[in-house]
C-alpha cells in the first residue's frame, strides 16, 4: 500500500515537468516548421529588376539592351507567375528604312526596328530544388511595343513595327540574405515586319512578316 502511494506521489510531482518538456518540444517543432516555410517557400509577392542583352547576329536584326520590372506571386518553392514591363534601346538603330518609290506609285520598304521599344509580357518560372543555388526554367510571352513609323518618301503613310515574341530560357538563382540574384540564357523568337509592298503611293500596303531568332541574356535581382 505504501509503495503504491509513493509511486502515485512521484507521478504527480513529475507530471508538470513532463508536460512542460512536451510543450517546449512542440513549440520548437512549430518554430522550425515556420522557419523552413520562410526560408524554403518564398511564398508571397515577389518583384525583380533585370537587364536584358539581346542579339540575333543579323545585319537588320534586333540588337538591344534595356531594363525590365517583373512583379508577381510565388505560390511555393517551385512556381512563380507574374507580368513584366520595361524599356529597350536598339544598339544599331538606323533612320533609313530602305524604301523605294516608282513612277507608278508602287514600291517597297525594308523594315528596321525603332530606337525605343516597350516590352509587355506574361512571365512564369519553374524552380528546381536547391539550396543556395537554384536552377530554373522561365517563359515570357508578349510584345515589344513601338510607335508608328513613317515610310521614307511617303511622309503621310506609316506602319507600326511592334513585335510579338516568346522567350523560353534556363537560369540560375543565387539566394542571398536580403535579395536573390539570377542569370538566364534563352532564345527569343519574334514575329515582325520585314518587308512592305505598297501601291498607289502608299494607300494600299501589304506587310510581310517573318520569324526571327535571337539570343537573350538577362541579369537580375529579386527582392
Amino acid at each position: 500500500m505504501k509503495k503504491t502511494i509513493f509511486i502515485a506521489l512521484i507521478s504527480v510531482l513529475l507530471l508538470p515537468t513532463v508536460a512542460s518538456a512536451q510543450l517546449i518540444t512542440a513549440a520548437q517543432t512549430i518554430t522550425v516548421k515556420e522557419k523552413r516555410v520562410v526560408e524554403d517557400g518564398y511564398k508571397g509577392y515577389q518583384q525583380s529588376i533585370d537587364v536584358p542583352i539581346v542579339t540575333n547576329f543579323e545585319d537588320d536584326g534586333t540588337n538591344y539592351v534595356g531594363v525590365n520590372y517583373i512583379g508577381g506571386y510565388r505560390f511555393n518553392d517551385m512556381f512563380f507567375l507574374g507580368a513584366g514591363i520595361g524599356i529597350n534601346f536598339n544598339l544599331f538603330y538606323e533612320e533609313y528604312d530602305g524604301s523605294s518609290l516608282y513612277n507608278d506609285g508602287s514600291g517597297h520598304a525594308l523594315k528596321f526596328d525603332n530606337l525605343v521599344s516597350v516590352p509587355l509580357y506574361a512571365h512564369a518560372r519553374l524552380y528546381l530544388r536547391g539550396a543556395k543555388c537554384q536552377p530554373f526554367f522561365s517563359l515570357s510571352i508578349g510584345g515589344l511595343l513601338s510607335g508608328n513609323r513613317e515610310i521614307e518618301n511617303l511622309h503621310d503613310v506609316s506602319y507600326n513595327p511592334s513585335v510579338f515574341f516568346i522567350n523560353p530560357a534556363v537560369g540560375l538563382n543565387f539566394r542571398g540574405e536580403a535579395c536573390d540574384f539570377y542569370v538566364t540564357a534563352g532564345l527569343l523568337p519574334h514575329y515582325k515586319v520585314d518587308w512592305i509592298e505598297f501601291r498607289n503611293y502608299g494607300r494600299e500596303m501589304e506587310l510581310e512578316r517573318g520569324w526571327y531568332g535571337s539570343l537573350s541574356i538577362n541579369l537580375g535581382v529579386t527582392f
